[in-house]
């Protein structure tokens, strides 16, 4: 019973950190720090809130700015895209401590600035104001729908404040979890029969969501940003249908920036099951399987991570100028050959994410110490080298490697809470999710999974 009720409490507070969104990047490398231009921007520091790591800014000090006769006191570098729909949604936690006497002042303002600078929505939204009965020092849950945008447009998110800020009207807020949702979402086969069907009315940044079932095509992903997730990836399974003669890429992908998780792929034993092109391709949480090629990279920046890639001819093949990948957390088994390479590679790529790298069949290392990793790397070529193998199929939340989530990995998670990696009980295993930070979402992450053995079938 108390193990239930751990799992339930952990359940209820991770239902505050879950997204389903193709979020930008809004950790503290993303925003602009210092002054620039003079007088228009502030300090921005990285914190630490209930809600993970966030952005702090202080107007203290700074006089009124003039640009657009706002002073914007913090803005995101990343740029997105209005989607067709002209809408979207930003949300996370805010609180402000606003030092001003002018009590009817006090409001913190979200403004969308034009890619270049060159203007600003002139509707601003409030996201936080004093006359609403949101108090300084206290931590509000928002949700900010903006409308009637231009599809196609560029924007970059700030905030700060409306009222041609002056000497005495100074500002201090934090910001944390921010999510900015500016996609749309095609469904499969709700809205579309086939995926390939959802790629062609797709446009940059929306998601296509699959839902559980056998699609028998053969899909090609030639657009940029587009996040393409399988229900599950045992049971949405992308079939080569070879009956029908093709002996194409189950998945030909040459768009940029393609996200592609939760999907089997399957079937196509006389070519690949994903031939990648485009560069910044992620593949993750999928199943590769009973094909000539697993995967075949021919692009530079891209990652894979956290798939069983199992039961092919060649499981990677690796053009040999192909370098700055990331593949690490993958499960590499019963394929004749792991990793192929016609000729010695050329390029230098990550193996692991410097504590843990892949599962490998062929790894004839031995664990002295039992932590899981192998005392020895797995050496790929002389330029490629997995240096901590694991010595048993990787599984998201089995923070010891030992092939199954207990109550030791969420006791392995837990008393390592809070901890950052300057803390002296810093374990990166612990670090589920891999943001520096050990907290509720890690645990939660493991208790999800509680009781979970590693298969091939999936995660």
């Amino acid at each position: 019973m108390k193990k239930m009720a751990l799992l339930l409490l952990v359940s209820m507070l991770l239902f505050f950190y879950e997204v389903n969104a193709f979020p930008l990047d809004m950790t503290i490398s993303s925003w602009t720090k210092g002054t620039i231009p003079p007088n228009h921007y502030v300090n921005i520091a990285q914190i630490s809130t209930p809600y993970g790591d966030g952005c702090s800014v202080d107007t203290i000090g700074y006089p009124g700015a003039s640009e657009f006769d706002y002073d914007f006191f913090g803005y995101c570098n990343e740029i997105f895209t209005v989607p067709p729909s002209g809408q979207i949604m930003v949300r996370g936690y805010f609180m402000y401590d606003d030092i001003t006497p002018h009590l009817d002042r006090k409001y913190l303002s979200l403004y969308l600035l034009r890619s270049d600078f060159s203007g600003y929505i002139t509707n601003v939204t409030r996201v936080l104001d004093y006359a609403w009965e949101h108090k300084p020092g206290v931590w509000y849950y928002r949700s900010v729908v903006i409308s009637n945008l231009k599809p196609g447009e560029e924007f970059i998110v700030a905030f700060g404040r409306g009222d041609q800020c002056d000497m005495d009207r100074e500002l201090q807020a934090c910001w944390a979890a921010i999510d900015v949702v500016s996609s749309r979402t095609l469904e499969v086969p709700n809205q579309y029969s086939t995926i390939q069907q959802a790629i062609l009315e797709a446009v940059h940044g929306d998601v296509i969501r699959v839902a559980s079932g056998t699609y028998y095509e053969h899909i090609n992903v030639d657009k940029d940003n587009l996040k393409i997730a399988g229900e599950n990836c045992s049971t949405t399974i992308i079939d080569a249908n070879m009956e029908n003669g093709s002996n194409n890429a189950v998945i030909y992908i040459t768009g940029k920036k393609v996200f592609l998780s939760g999907l089997t792929v399957r079937n196509c034993p006389d070519a690949n099951g994903i031939a990648i092109y485009g560069e910044d391709t992620t593949i993750t949480e999928s199943n590769i399987m009973d094909n000539g090629v697993g995967i075949s990279l021919f692009a530079n920046n891209s990652q894979i991570t956290k798939n069983n890639i199992h039961n092919n001819v060649q499981g990677l093949e690796m053009q040999k100028e192909v370098q700055n990948c990331t593949i690490y957390y993958n499960n590499f088994f019963n394929n004749t050959h792991n990793v192929y390479q016609q000729q010695s590679s050329e390029g230098v790529n990550v193996w692991d994410n410097g504590y843990a790298g892949n599962f490998w069949s062929n790894y004839t290392g031995i664990d002295t110490n039992g932590n899981g990793i192998g005392d020895t790397p797995h050496i790929i070529d002389s330029n490629n080298v997995d240096n901590h193998p694991l010595m048993n199929p990787y599984l998201c939340g089995d923070v010891n490697h030992d092939g199954q989530i207990d109550m030791k990995d969420i006791a392995f998670v837990a008393r390592r809470f809070g901890c950052t990696p300057a803390d002296l009980w810093w374990n990166p295993h612990a670090d589920v999710n891999e943001d520096t930070k050990i907290d509720m979402k890690d645990i939660g992450m493991t208790a999800r999974r509680f009781g979970k053995k590693w298969s091939c079938a999936g995660y």
